[in-house]
């Protein structure tokens, strides 16, 4: 009977064995990814603000005083915050990048092929007047709740100067004609 009884447990041990080894067929891996973002900004872009095109014009050479660094075509433009909380921050500094001119790391250099030569593009505070180089952040902007916005000029600025005619040699012209394209992109830091 003892026999009898271990053949028994013996086989509902397997059958239990099958059985569990039968639910774990069943049973499938999965995954699930959750992805998100947690920032400290104080405000966010415009949406009119986040890409923006500034038509500069059209000016003259003459326009130009026949020295490096003086401008032309002064354009208004303004990039707008809202949703501005300013419960913990309260300032925000808006820095500027893009290519480089040549002769100037200062300034907005042109980009694309037959693109005018010897211009860049210049960028100042609209507030003070000052240059605001490239890859330089701004004086503090004091941040109202809502919404915000702050003003800047871009203009044609001159990178070379006009060489006058020698005895072996023709004067040249410091510059060109042609189309403008620069390209800008903006950084806000909040403090």
């Amino acid at each position: 009977m003892l026999h009898k009884m271990g053949k028994l447990s013996a086989l509902c041990g397997s059958s239990l064995l099958v059985l569990m080894a039968a639910t774990s067929a069943n049973a499938a891996d999965g995954q699930v990814e959750f992805t998100g973002i947690v920032n400290d900004n104080a405000c966010t872009i415009n949406s009119e603000s986040v890409k923006k095109s500034v038509d500069m014009g059209q000016v003259r050479i003459a326009d130009f005083a026949n020295t490096v660094g003086s401008t032309a075509g002064e354009t208004p433009f303004s990039i707008s915050l809202e949703n501005c909380s300013g419960s913990t921050l309260k300032n925000a500094s808006i820095k500027f990048s893009g290519q480089q001119a040549a002769t100037d790391a200062t300034v907005l250099g042109m980009v694309g092929s037959n693109q005018v030569k010897g211009l860049g593009i210049q960028i100042a505070d609209a507030r003070t007047g000052d240059k605001l180089p490239l890859n330089t952040a701004s004086t503090d902007y004091v941040l109202r709740p809502q919404s915000n916005t702050f003003d800047f000029t871009a203009s044609y600025v001159r990178l070379v100067a006009d060489t006058p005619a020698a005895e072996d040699a023709p004067a040249t012209r410091g510059i060109g004609t042609g189309t403008v394209n620069a390209l800008a992109t903006f950084d806000v830091t909040y403090k």
